[in-house]
């Protein structure tokens, strides 16, 4: 199973911002994502991979914003794909250093411009569940 946060913040005019950092290999714009760790619950592991990719530590809010099967990766042995959970992080502290921060960048990008450049279908898919619940509509 593999997990994703999407990290925000609300800004003094009470619009939301993401998060995002970009991958390793492509440099593409992404939300803090991976593998949920042994002994971890999925939304802890969230939590993690957003310090680790992109210094956000924060409340990880237990609930899912949404899970989704991963095409093509992950094949389990009945055929079905990995399941991604995602999870909302409120960001409190963004550190200045991070275990990351030599692979990755990061940035933070108003919910509305995400959910237009973050690649992959499901995770932009994600960001507008998220706008859905938390923000105004986009």
């Amino acid at each position: 199973m593999q997990c994703a946060a999407i990290p925000y913040r609300i800004t003094q005019a009470g619009a939301f911002e993401v998060l995002l950092v970009t991958s390793r290999g492509k440099g593409h714009w992404i939300v803090p994502k991976g593998k949920v760790k042994p002994g971890k619950t999925a939304a802890s592991s969230a939590a993690e991979e957003a310090y680790e990719e992109a210094g956000g530590s924060g409340t990880i809010d237990q609930a899912l914003v949404t899970s989704f099967e991963l095409g093509g990766v992950g094949r389990n042995a009945d055929g079905t794909g990995e399941i991604m959970q995602v999870f909302a992080l409120q960001v409190e502290t963004l550190a200045l250093t991070w275990p990351e921060m030599f692979q990755r960048q990061r940035r933070w990008v108003p919910l509305d411009e995400a959910v237009t450049i973050v690649k992959g279908r499901q995770l932009r898919d994600a960001l507008r569940t998220f706008a859905g619940q938390r923000a105004p509509v986009i």
